[in-house]
C-alpha cells in the first residue's frame, strides 16, 4: 500500500475537502485526487463519496482511516524526533573542575546538561589548571583562583561570598552568636592550602563594622571538600564558598550562620586555552553553564 497516497487520503478526510487537503499539504487539487484514485482502485473499494462541497466517508474509508491514523501519526513523530536529534549537537566535551565543587554543584549542571543534550559526552576531571593549560587536555577549566596566564582567556562566570554554616545539629548547641568573637567559645573547622591556622574576616552588611577573628584551629583541612564534610557531619561551624554552602542549605544539610555578616568574596571563573577554538559542543556547554548559574545560584547567601 502506497503510504503517501494513505497519507493524502488521512488528510482529506480530516480536512473535509480536497481543496482544503491541498492548502494543507501544499499539493494541486488534482494530484491530490489522483493519488486517493489510484489508492482506491489498488484496495479495490471506494473511500469516499465526493460531492460539490464535501468528501463523505464510505464504510471502507472509515475503517481505513481508523487503521492508519495513528499509524501515520506514529511515523511522522519518529520522523520528527530523529531530524531533531540529528540537529543536536554532539560530540566531547573536557573540563577541569576545582577541588571541592563537583558533588554539590556542577554534577546536578551536568545531570541537567545530558538530559538536554544526550549526545555530547562530558570528561570531567580534577586536576591542576597550570598542567591542564599546558598539556592541552581542557577544552574549558573551571576555576575559583584568579588565573593570569597569557595563554588563556578567562571570562568571570559568578562572583560570590563565602557564608559561615553550620550543620542542624551543632546549631543546637549555639547558645548566642551575634558578633564574629563569639565563634572563639565554638569548635571551628577551617580550610587552608597549607593546613595552616587562619584568620576569618568578616564586614557587617551595612558597612558599620568589621572584625577580624583568629579561629580555634584544632580542625584544618586543605580543600574545601573536606570541610564541608566535616560540617554537614556536625563537627563544628565553618565557612564555604556560597557556590558549595547554597545547594547544601537548600537541602537541608547546613545552616547560614550571622547572616548580617559577610566573609571574604570569591568568583567562579571559565578559562578557554587561547590557542583552542571551542567546538559547538563546548559553546552549547559553556552557554548551558551561564544559564544556570545565572537561575540556580540565585539564593540569599550571595
Amino acid at each position: 500500500m502506497d503510504l503517501n497516497a494513505v497519507n493524502i487520503f488521512i488528510s482529506v478526510a480530516e480536512t473535509g475537502s480536497l481543496s482544503a487537503a491541498s492548502r494543507k499539504l501544499d499539493l494541486p487539487v488534482s494530484t491530490i485526487s489522483r493519488r486517493i484514485q489510484a489508492l482506491e482502485k489498488q484496495l479495490d473499494a471506494r473511500l469516499m463519496e465526493r460531492s460539490t462541497r464535501r468528501m463523505q466517508l464510505t464504510l471502507a474509508g472509515e475503517d481505513l482511516y481508523d487503521s492508519c491514523a495513528s499509524a501515520i501519526t506514529a511515523l511522522k513523530d519518529a520522523e520528527s524526533t530523529l531530524t531533531n536529534r540529528r540537529d543536536l549537537p554532539s560530540g566531547v566535551v573536557r573540563i577541569t573542575l576545582p577541588r571541592g565543587y563537583g558533588r554539590h554543584l556542577f554534577l546536578p549542571l551536568i545531570q541537567r546538561f545530558k538530559r538536554h543534550y544526550p549526545d555530547i559526552s562530558i570528561r570531567a576531571v580534577s586536576q591542576n589548571e597550570s598542567n591542564a593549560l599546558t598539556s592541552g587536555t581542557a577544552d574549558i577549566m573551571f576555576t575559583t583562583t584568579p588565573l593570569d596566564d597569557h595563554r588563556a582567556t578567562a571570562k568571570s562566570l559568578i562572583s560570590f561570598h563565602h557564608q559561615l554554616v553550620t550543620s542542624p545539629d551543632y546549631q543546637q548547641q549555639i547558645i548566642s552568636l551575634d558578633h564574629p568573637e563569639d565563634l572563639l567559645q565554638y569548635d571551628c573547622v577551617l580550610y587552608d592550602p597549607a593546613c595552616k591556622p587562619g584568620v576569618w574576616q568578616f564586614e557587617r552588611k551595612d558597612k558599620s563594622a568589621s572584625s577580624r577573628v583568629l579561629p580555634p584551629d584544632e580542625t584544618v583541612f586543605d580543600c574545601y571538600s573536606l570541610v564541608q564534610d566535616a560540617l554537614v557531619a556536625g563537627m563544628g561551624v565553618g565557612e564555604l564558598p556560597a557556590l558549595m554552602a547554597g545547594p547544601l542549605c537548600e537541602q537541608g544539610l547546613l545552616v547560614p550562620l550571622m547572616p548580617e555578616w559577610t566573609m571574604q568574596k570569591g568568583s567562579l571563573d571559565a578559562i578557554i586555552p587561547a590557542h583552542r577554538q571551542l567546538t559547538r559542543a563546548a559553546r552549547v556547554f559553556m552557554d548551558f553553564i551561564e544559564e544556570y548559574l545565572s537561575s540556580a545560584i540565585n539564593w540569599p547567601l550571595q
